[in-house]
């Protein structure tokens, strides 16, 4: 297998994973802070166990001394998500997804400044079109609470974009440990913010356990990864198939039905990536 076709298998994989996300912030049924508290915490303490025992040595000296890099990077990502999770109870699940996957724009921009990678103009085209689509969020004029969640969600788009980029520069290397340090971090700020973690009943905590040990470092591992491979703005385009699952699966779990908009924009993106996938794939034929 090919360096970019093992970029391209990761990115998916990881995207397929994460698309649950949603989903179960939703079954969890909880405040935003116990959402928050539980993801980080147990994706964190899941990484830590995963490499205690598979990496132990390098773990431990790199975990006592964290780099700047890994504690930068490690907030960046803890903001993300919690805008993310946030953005979820101000609007509806679809115009949250179709805006934070603005962030190929983001990314093709800021690849394009600190890591000098040229994009191929059907690249840049694609990501045009797509990031486009999120217009249509916004022309319907939502109601008041919607733009905040809007806005949560532009802020986390920011914020994978500068993840996806450092992550290129880096190879993916510190991926696992900087979602250790994120996972904390998003755990105490929630804890500060009025999370009350044992208030959740069992079948709570079983979706949060999923979330946060499996679906949140399982997918963010792969996608961390697929950048030693393939351009971040690549890597991004390729996470906007989030936007079709992400909303079907609450659909068909809960009923929540997305708004006509929501549908037009995602096909707007759906359709450009469907598009250029086939093209790239004929490219490297």
């Amino acid at each position: 297998m090919s360096d970019k076709n093992r970029g391209l298998l990761l990115a998916f994989i990881g995207i397929m994973i994460l698309s649950f996300d949603s989903l179960f912030v939703k079954l969890s049924n909880s405040t935003a802070w116990n959402v928050l508290f539980w993801r980080g915490a147990f994706q964190c303490i899941v990484l830590v166990i995963v490499q205690l025992l598979y990496n132990r040595k390098q773990f431990s000296a790199e975990i006592s001394r964290p780099s700047l890099s890994i504690l930068g990077l490690g907030f960046i990502f803890a903001a993300s998500t919690v805008c993310f999770i946030e953005s979820l109870h101000y609007t509806q699940v679809a115009s949250t997804l179709v805006i934070i996957n603005t962030a190929p724009f983001f990314t093709a921009i800021l690849g394009f400044v600190f890591l000098k990678e040229k994009l191929k103009w059907p690249t840049l085209l694609a990501i045009g079109i797509a990031t486009s689509g999120i217009w249509i969020i916004f022309a319907f004029a939502p109601a008041g609470g919607q733009w905040v969640g809007n806005l949560l969600a532009l802020i986390t788009a920011l914020a994978t974009a500068i993840y996806l980029v450092a992550m290129r520069k880096t190879k993916g290397e510190q991926a696992a440990n900087i979602l250790i340090v994120a996972g904390f971090m998003i755990a105490v700020f929630a804890y500060i913010k009025g999370a009350q973690p044992f208030s959740l009943s069992h079948i709570q905590m079983l979706y949060l356990l999923i979330l946060g040990g499996i679906v949140v470092p399982g997918s963010y591992l792969c996608i961390s990864k697929s950048t030693a491979y393939i351009p971040a703005a690549q890597t991004s385009l390729i996470l906007l198939m989030e936007i079709l699952l992400g909303p079907l699966y609450v659909f068909l779990v809960i009923g929540e039905q997305p708004s006509l908009n929501d549908i037009l924009g995602g096909a707007i993106i759906l359709i450009t990536l469907g598009i250029y996938t086939v093209w790239d794939i004929k490219q490297s034929a």
